[in-house]
């Protein structure tokens, strides 16, 4: 697969945001409950054609480059890999094979706006629940672990909502609809 000048943008796009924005936030006390991780929308996104081995690869190279600047030895890198082989089954757990175009990247315009919230949310929040769970290798405070994936969850799915409007433009997104509709 091509590695289209698109996915290159939010490869970088991702990364850019995530270090010197999301991670430069700071909300006093509380800013040890908010910290969302948003690079695991790259994987997400990608089209369903991609094959594992391809998207192992980019969840590599993107959590490491992660773990460089973030300083976080390696938790990143392990848990995208994690989000990338359980990403099918995330995404067939809310929707069948069928309803989901294999040449389409995911996104909410494109497998609308409950499913996103669905497949995105359920992933989101088991990457930070595991991101916080290895971070602190080990099971105490367990609800506040919770919480905090919850708290990092909400907050990431809205920052990628507002990133998904200013991005994704509709005429892509009408296109392909177009094209699943077969009127072309």
């Amino acid at each position: 697969m091509i590695f289209e000048f698109r996915n290159i943008a939010w490869f970088i796009g991702l990364i850019v945001a995530q270090i010197f924005f999301i991670d430069y936030l700071d909300f006093g006390i509380y800013s040890s409950y908010f910290s969302p991780i948003i690079i695991c929308f790259f994987i997400l996104k990608m089209k369903l054609d991609t094959t594992v081995i391809n998207l192992l690869i980019y969840a590599f190279f993107l959590g490491f480059i992660t773990d460089i600047f973030r300083n976080t030895l390696g938790l990143n890198t392990s848990v995208l890999l994690i989000i990338t082989f359980l990403k099918p089954t995330f995404l067939y757990s809310i929707s069948s094979k069928e309803d989901i175009e294999k040449d389409v990247e995911l996104n909410m315009f494109t497998i609308g706006l409950v499913r996103y919230l669905l497949f995105f949310g359920i992933s989101i929040f088991l990457y930070h629940l595991i991101f916080f769970i290895l971070e602190q290798f080990s099971f105490n405070n367990l609800p506040i672990l919770f919480f905090r994936a919850f708290i990092n969850t909400i907050s990431a799915l809205v920052f990628l909502v507002f990133l998904q409007y200013l991005f994704i433009f509709k005429k892509d997104v009408l296109i392909s609809m177009i094209n699943r509709k077969n009127i072309l």
